[in-house]
């Protein structure tokens, strides 16, 4: 699969997830990147490039903005690590 499906793929799922349209940024600067901008009516979702290497990055990338998106706002690690855990 080349990297830009890959890209749409997990952009479609994280809409999926949550019904909100968002913009996926690959930081090619910072490759373990997993954070996410709340700008107004924009959400956008940044993902370090490590999501093409290791696939279990990516789920947990998806995890991540998905729980963020639902909540309206950035979770923090303790709520993400027992996210993880419950998963």
């Amino acid at each position: 699969m080349e990297d830009q499906d890959f890209v749409n793929k997990l952009k479609e799922k994280i809409q999926r997830l949550t019904g909100e349209k968002i913009v996926l940024h690959v930081n090619t600067h910072n490759k373990n990147d997993i954070s996410i901008e709340f700008n107004g009516s924009e959400t956008i979702v940044n993902m370090g490039n490590n999501i093409y290497e290791y696939s279990g990055f990516a789920r947990m990338c998806v995890e991540y903005a998905v729980a963020s998106i639902t909540e309206q706002r950035p979770i923090d690690v303790l709520e993400f690590h027992v996210l993880l855990a419950r998963n």
